[in-house]
């Protein structure tokens, strides 16, 4: 079944939704550019009241190495890291790494692959995930999904799970799982009205993505 990542939270309200309704994921963004922004101190009162069995998701822009240790301090399950993913932030994670690639920006999920086969085994197996995202992250716009399947070179390569994230919503979720038969989808905007994350719109999304996976039996 296609597992459910919710980013972006910033509010408690936010956490009572997810709570209730259960998604596999719960993403909080560190980069100071969104405006889903989170420092550590507001982070952590969040994470206080999420549920244990919410899996706990970092999301970060090109991070250092006393960032990510910062972070990795509040308990954080997952580290996402879009942009510039370094050796020495691999070295520094104690934690899963899901790497984000911008399809259809100068840098792709190729790039990735030939960058990951010149690591360490110790360093590559840190990198458990690729997100594939829109070349604007946080734009609520999808990657053009007829002009290629980002995952084509994942077919081979099983140890990593496959998010597929970028613009979606309850309307378009299904599609996307059908195209490319993601492990996880990633959803922000999609969900949100003009005061952040909505619980109708979240409760949607999944009953959209329950969907999608019951046609696929």
């Amino acid at each position: 079944m296609t597992k459910i990542k919710i980013c972006g939270i910033t509010r408690e309200r936010e956490i009572e939704y997810l709570n209730r309704l259960e998604p596999d994921y719960a993403g909080f963004v560190f980069y100071e550019k969104s405006k889903r922004n989170v420092n550590l101190s507001r982070a952590e009162k969040l994470l206080q009241t999420l549920s244990p069995d919410i899996q706990k998701v970092a999301v970060t822009v090109s991070p250092k190495r006393e960032e990510i240790e910062r972070i990795q301090s509040l308990g954080f399950d997952i580290l996402q890291v879009h942009k510039t993913l370094s050796a020495e932030v691999l070295d520094a994670a104690k934690i899963p790494v899901w790497y984000a690639a911008n399809i259809g920006d100068d840098e792709t999920e190729e790039d990735f692959f030939r960058w990951r086969s010149t690591l360490s085994a110790a360093l590559r197996e840190k990198i458990t995930g690729i997100l594939c995202d829109a070349p604007d992250f946080g734009s609520g716009k999808t990657f053009d999904w007829s002009k290629k399947d980002p995952f084509s070179k994942m077919k081979q390569d099983r140890t990593l799970t496959k998010i597929l994230a970028g613009g979606l919503d309850p309307q378009n979720v299904g599609d996307g799982i059908r195209r490319f038969h993601p492990d996880a989808v990633d959803v922000s905007s999609g969900v949100e009205g003009s005061d952040g994350k909505e619980e109708e719109k979240i409760s949607a999304f999944i009953q959209a993505v329950k969907e999608a996976d019951r046609r696929l039996l």
